[in-house]
């Protein structure tokens, strides 16, 4: 009986160790394929990090001949090097146009915006709206502002609304100042204090 329990003691022993060297085998490979894949994590993180800058309290200035000709702020910005290099302004963005006389014209706002540096192009979404400081104001969901054109258009629904009518339209093109702009196509003008709407 001694030597019975003897021998199952040992095989156990045996079968104990076999287990026991399995299970450590297992997890020494759980925890390395865990570390290995922690690492790649890492250098994901690493690489994202490098190649997005995060800016907040953003004031930048658009300058020609000299002269400033519009200042741009934001609260928050973001910078992607990539292949497309951009900036994104996820929440919010305010620009100020300046006549030859450093003298604020018109100034637009927007939810969202991005910026394409290789083609100097602003492209802005989300209750977009351009004032000028005589009245006039633009509303639309989508704009372009070409920067080196000095150039706002859009293709999408516009609202302009003026001291004595408000002009509802689709395709729009103006000057940054929206001193002269074109409607490709209106489909209706509100009187100031008329109840008839005039739609084409």
């Amino acid at each position: 009986m001694i030597f019975g329990l003897s021998n199952v003691s040992m095989i156990n022993n045996t079968v104990n160790k076999k287990y026991f060297k399995a299970a450590a085998f297992v997890a020494g490979c759980f925890f390395f394929f865990s570390c290995e894949n922690d690492l790649n994590q890492i250098r994901d993180l690493q690489k994202t990090k490098l190649s997005v800058d995060e800016v907040r309290g953003v004031t930048s200035y658009l300058s020609q001949g000299g002269k400033i000709k519009a200042k741009l702020t934001s609260p928050f910005m973001l910078r992607y090097y990539d292949t497309l290099p951009r900036v994104e302004f996820p929440n919010t963005m305010h620009v100020d146009f300046f006549n030859d006389s450093t003298k604020i014209e018109s100034y637009l706002d927007a939810k969202k915006a991005w910026y394409y540096e290789n083609q100097n192009r602003v492209v802005l979404t989300d209750s977009v709206v351009v004032i000028r400081i005589d009245g006039d104001t633009l509303k639309t969901k989508e704009l372009y502002w070409e920067q080196n054109l000095h150039k706002l258009f859009t293709k999408s629904d516009v609202e302009i609304r003026q001291k004595n009518k408000t002009i509802f339209g689709k395709g729009f093109e103006s000057d940054e100042q929206l001193k002269n702009f074109s409607i490709d196509t209106t489909t209706g003008i509100l009187l100031v204090g008329a109840s008839k709407f005039a739609g084409n």
